[in-house]
């Protein structure tokens, strides 16, 4: 049976409760379905003898898109679904499809990266359900077929770059709506790949009999930096108050800007008598100047109809994204077309694909040499970066006369922001095809067998140049890599309906077959003999990479759903899956859910003008999550040796090709990971359907997690993988809806989301006690240690006494301790969504807050810029000591300011161990570069800050002309806005916005290096029907 009759068939109970069922049943047939003219005036009831069916369209309401693509009344569910409609993602203003769900949807938390234009953003659902360090993302589901939403990173730690998930090619013109699978039961049909939940996208697509329409929408944006670490305008280049301009001395540690003056040639001078006779000091350059506002232009066409039999979508969009860094860009062209035809009475044909084209030019961040923040942070406030040019790629801010680079480290250090985005570019290409082909044929009434195919391929093109004279590598190198990726899925289903009495009953059965195939072709160069000819052959020295990932998948899969008398419904699904990365050639797996939707309201007869609905969900479940692949069996590597930060030697080597064996011994005994989780949720609609509300308590315990053992050397492996690891998430989920006021004239609906979630790593393996994740430099490090929650931040730490208190010396300052202690949390407390949408006449508004309280930071930045005297701290202090002043050191973890440490002795010989601190010590380079307060020099704790936040994620106000007005035009609709993303933000954090990540769309979030900071915008847009 089809999803639509799925509907209607659950409908018939209900309207044989209100009337005659024959009529009825064609009129919402009719309605929903656009069935010919024909066939609805052969039962089209005499004018006035239809009663009205309002229940009818209320429920109708709540339909909403299951696995498998399957549309059904959300009373019937015994799980959590939630929904986003296509036009709440259009109305975010972003272009990551990802970012338009943020602090919309209970139990989902999403970080965007950073404010880079084509910046990753990353999603996850109830938490962390597998310990690998880039697998806890959400399977993505586009009208039925799985497709790719990964990011695929820059390989060199040196000089990456902010990458795009995958999610970023859709256009979110095309979409409908978004359903998010949340728990296991929900997303029990897709077996191996449902243990982090399912992204369902359902597009949009013409309708029978619906008459020709193009629908134009227009928009752009206006944005700049939100939030930025602030730095210090009064001291300069040098250090212990000597002006060091021009020598390349990394500090800022000089003299104040006001003891500095110009002499005859225009040159920064600290010669005593130039100053006397200038006295007004030099003006500090802004080198935030290097930011600019971005741009952002979006246009989008759809033409889309249909007739008795057939009905056509076509979409057309260009994206053209100008980031806040100068040169940045961001393009993405897409085209969609959909096509649905009866081919015969009872069969159905539906065909959709999809085109994207994007890319563009990528920022540099990070721990990174040539990292734009990096050079841009660290720069004194008397060096121009950009030399007093205006265009950012007029040569004159970056070159030298002699043409080798210009910075203040006198050509050393790390790369002038002006070279960076120059010399530096890193480019893309995209193109991606995506869709199906689909049909439904019903050789009976109650019966459905449907075939789906669904492809999603594309290519990754990159470049990366690193010129002549850059930091990362003095002799340049080129990087040239092609990613291609191809995933292909077959679904065979049938479906059959029977009644048994007052019970109803729906059955699934179907077949999986899916195909992911991943090559990766890369040649690399470094030594380049003439600069600006970025050609693999003006390379001395070539490498060549290539790697063929496949992974292939069976599964059967089968459903059968029952009601009793429209107010019980048991859901029974299985899944046997069958993979090339399993154990033991691909052992099945099976697994099973169950779930129960009680209507209490029907089921217990309560009527009432209070209490209007009330249901109760049960549901237990398991899902599962694939091995790594090759890890079932021993595989060859190409041999190479090198530390990742120097280049090392690579084979082929002088004309000889070498392999080694992998130190990973294969496990054929290995596993697929698996999660269950039980949940319990209460739906209630109140007041005359006024207010609703829906709460959803879950545990979710996730068992034979794969781990990473070490093996006896004398096997000549240092590892092997094994089921061992076992992890819990616990939480509870609300959402709450009301309608304040609903008149003709005025509306206004308010709501609100919240998400509280507790994971503990329960086991780990024997012989391990902790997982590292990888972060890629130095500073405070996440793990996974039993007891802790995933990702828990380590650091090293002061030195402490038995009461915690930090331990300090004579001098006043704190002890370094080298043992690493938990220094941080990154995952928040809770999160929370306001919604509000109001409406008069013509006139419509809507706004979003989200909060998120807790969430710790590693702000890697602040630590780095004590370091260099850059900091604004390091010229006024947070509690007022300026430069030069003395103050007691203050323990961020206790708030007093530790004690002397045993042994420790006054001037005058006293002990004073143990006594509270009251030493002063300056705020100068003595504490800070050669002391231990920077990043640098001292422990990480310090620098671990809470990112917590309250933003305003949009606010926007359209107004919708009235047909009268368009009377002579041949337009049938127009409507214009204006909207604000990111407008402010509230937050302790000290760096750029707390929604950062350095690693982009990975497990491994926390992390602030010098990451590009977020942006805040204007949005001007405007919707035309013809």
């Amino acid at each position: 049976m089809c999803a639509e009759n799925a509907i209607l068939a659950r409908l018939n109970i209900r309207l044989t409760k209100i009337g005659t069922m024959k009529n009825k049943f064609l009129l919402v047939w009719s309605f929903l379905i656009a069935f010919s003219a024909t066939a609805f005036a052969q039962n089209d009831p005499k004018k006035g003898e239809v009663p009205e069916v309002p229940d009818v369209f209320e429920q109708l309401e709540e339909v909403v898109v299951t696995a498998g693509g399957i549309a059904r009344e959300k009373k019937a569910l015994g799980f959590g679904v939630e929904e986003v409609k296509g036009a709440s993602i259009k109305e975010s203003g972003e272009t990551n499809i990802i970012s338009g769900i943020s602090a919309k949807v209970s139990g989902v938390q999403v970080t965007n990266s950073s404010g880079a234009a084509g910046a990753a953003s990353y999603i996850k659902i109830r938490g962390n359900a597998t310990f690998s360090s880039n697998d806890n993302q959400p399977l993505m589901v586009v009208d039925g077929v799985p497709i790719d939403n990964s990011q695929i990173a820059t390989s060199d730690l040196r000089s990456g770059v902010a990458n795009s998930n995958r999610a970023i090619d859709i256009n979110p013109d095309d979409i409908e709506s978004i359903s998010v699978l949340k728990g296991g039961a929900a997303a029990a049909l897709y077996g191996t790949r449902g243990a982090n939940g399912v992204i369902l996208i359902t597009t949009k697509k013409g309708a029978y009999n619906q008459d020709f329409k193009v629908n134009v929408s227009s928009s752009m944006e206006i944005s700049q930096v939100n939030k930025m670490p602030e730095v210090q305008n009064k001291y300069s280049q040098g250090y212990f108050g000597d002006y060091l301009g021009g020598t390349g001395n990394p500090f800022s540690w000089g003299p104040a800007l006001s003891d500095l003056a110009y002499d005859s040639n225009g040159m920064i001078t600290q010669d005593s008598a130039t100053v006397a006779a200038n006295p007004g000091g030099v003006s500090p350059y802004d080198n935030t100047g290097f930011l600019q506002r971005g741009r952002r232009l979006n246009n989008s066409i759809t033409l889309s109809g249909g007739g008795q039999k057939s009905a056509y979508y076509l979409s057309i969009s260009n994206l053209q994204d100008q980031g806040i860094v100068p040169l940045n860009q961001f393009d993405r062209t897409t085209i969609r077309l959909t096509g649905t035809g009866q081919i015969a009475s009872n069969l159905k044909a539906t065909a959709s694909l999809a085109y994207s084209n994007s890319g563009g030019y990528r920022v540099q961040q990070g721990s990174n040499t040539s990292g734009l923040m990096l050079g841009l942070l660290r720069t004194p406030p008397t060096f121009d970066n950009s030399n007093g040019v205006e265009n950012p790629t007029d040569p004159a801010a970056y070159l030298n006369a002699d043409g080798s680079q210009r910075n203040y480290r006198a050509g050393g250090g790390y790369d002038n922001p002006y070279w960076t985005i120059n010399m530096n570019p890193f480019t893309d290409e995209v193109n991606r095809v995506f869709g199906y082909t689909k049909f439904d044929w019903s050789p009976a009434d109650d019966l459905l067998i449907s075939y789906r195919y669904g492809i999603d391929q594309y290519s990754d093109v990159r470049k990366q140049v690193i010129a002549i004279n850059s930091r990362t590598f003095p002799g340049g190198s080129i990087s040239d890599e092609v990613y291609s990726i191809k995933e292909q899925n077959h679904d065979l289903t049938a479906t059959y309906k029977m009644d048994f009495g007052p019970i109803g009953a729906n059955f699934l059965g179907g077949f999986n077959a899916n195909q992911r195939d991943r090559k990766y072709v890369g040649t690399y160069g470094t030594g380049l003999v003439l600069p600006s000819f970025y050609n693999m052959s003006n390379a001395q020295n070539q490498q060549a990479y290539e790697s063929v990932v496949g992974r292939r998948l069976f599964g059967m899969y089968a459903e059968a759903q029952f009601d009793y008398e429209d107010w019980a419904f048991l859901t029974l699904t299985g899944r046997r899956d069958q993979a090339s990365t399993f154990g033991n050639v691909g052992t099945p797996i099976i697994y099973p859910s169950a779930s129960l939707a009680l209507i209490l309201t029907e089921a217990l007869d309560i009527q009432s003008d209070v209490l209007n609905f009330a249901k109760l969900r049960l549901s237990s479940a398991q899902v599962g999550s694939e091995p790594p692949f090759a890890s079932n069996a021993t595989y060859f590597n190409q041999a190479g040796v090198g530390s990742g930060w120097i280049n090392g030697i690579s084979f082929p080597y002088q004309g000889v090709t070498g392999f080694t064996q992998s130190d990973v011994l294969g496990n054929p005994d290995l596993r697929p990971e698996y999660t269950i989780t039980n949940e319990v949720g209460f739906e209630a609609r109140m007041f005359g359907n006024k207010v609703s509300a829906d709460v959803t308590l879950y545990q979710q315990t996730s068992e034979d997690l794969i781990v990473a053992v070490p093996v006896a050397g004398s096997s000549g492996f240092t590892s092997s993988f094994v089921n061992a690891g076992s992890m819990t998430n616990t939480g509870v989920e609300v959402q709450l809806n009301t309608k304040l006021i609903d008149t003709e004239d005025f509306k206004l609906d308010a709501g609100m989301t919240f998400t509280r979630n507790r994971n503990i790593v329960k086991k780990l393996a024997d012989g391990v006690d902790v997982i590292s994740l990888p972060w890629g430099f130095f500073g405070a490090n996440q793990r996974l240690v039993e007891g802790e929650a995933y990702g828990t931040l380590y650091g090293d730490d002061w030195a402490r006494d038995e009461a915690g208190n930090a331990l300090v010396d004579a001098s006043g300052y704190p002890i370094y301790s080298s043992t690493e202690v938990v220094v941080g949390n990154p995952n928040p407390d809770y999160l929370m969504g306001i919604t509000t949408g109001a409406s008069y006449k013509n006139w419509s508004f809507n706004w979003l807050w989200d909060i998120r309280q807790g969430g710790d930071i590693w702000n890697g930045t602040r630590g780095a810029l004590y370091y260099f005297g850059t900091h604004i701290d390091t010229d006024v202090m947070p509690d007022g000591t300026a430069r030069g002043e003395t103050f007691v050191w203050e323990d961020v973890v206790t708030g007093n300011n530790g004690v002397y440490a045993p042994g420790t002795e006054d001037a005058d010989g006293n002990d004073i161990s143990g006594q509270a601190n009251t030493s002063q010590i300056p705020n100068d380079i003595d504490s800070y570069a050669l002391g231990p307060l920077s990043g640098f020099t001292g422990a990480s704790r310090p620098f671990i800050e809470d990112g917590s936040w309250v933003r305003l994620r949009n606010i926007g106000v359209n107004y919708k002309f009235n047909p009268d007005a368009l009377s002579g035009t041949k337009l049938k609709g127009l409507s214009v806005g204006v909207s604000g993303r990111n407008i402010f933000l509230s937050t302790p954090y000290r760096g750029v916005d707390p929604e950062t990540n350095l690693s982009g769309a990975t497990n491994s979030q926390g992390a602030d290096y010098f990451n590009m900071p977020n942006t805040m915008g204007i949005i001007f847009n405007l919707k035309a029907n013809l």
